[in-house]
């Protein structure tokens, strides 16, 4: 019994191990914020490439139609292809917006400019998106 006292004193003495406890019980804490954070980043970035590819490509189905009711009704189909091919949710595509700014009217117009502000509020986080594109018309249209 004495011996066994005695053993459980001199480990209870001894440091060695102690740093491996005192990281786990001082870093763990330090990083769970730090996974949080980055998470939530690359969720935000991915939603940003999201939304600039559908303006980007929908300002290019548009610009390259033949006018611009033509232009703007393939666009609305271009952007619901994409947003479906790119893994929105049906909310999220419910949820998307495109918004046309010309330079000339109509849109078309030779050496004209076309803004296309694209936005959608993400599932997860509620929060809204946006991108836009532009596109110059050739002076040779």
């Amino acid at each position: 019994m004495r011996q066994t006292l005695s053993r459980i004193q001199r480990l209870l003495r001894c440091d060695s191990g102690s740093a491996i406890v005192e990281f786990v019980v001082l870093a763990i804490p330090l990083f769970v914020p730090i996974f949080i954070y980055l998470n939530n980043f690359a969720s935000l970035s991915g939603n940003e490439v999201i939304v600039r590819t559908l303006a980007r490509e929908s300002l290019r189905a548009y610009v390259a139609s033949d006018s611009d009711q033509v232009g703007r009704e393939i666009s609305a189909q271009a952007l619901s292809i994409i947003a479906t091919r790119l893994g929105l949710e049906q909310v999220e595509i419910q949820s998307l917006r495109a918004g046309f700014d010309c330079s000339e009217s109509p849109c078309l117009s030779a050496n004209g400019r076309i803004r296309l502000t694209v936005s959608y509020i993400d599932a997860q986080s509620h929060r809204r998106v946006v991108a836009s594109a532009q596109e110059h018309i050739s002076p040779w249209m």
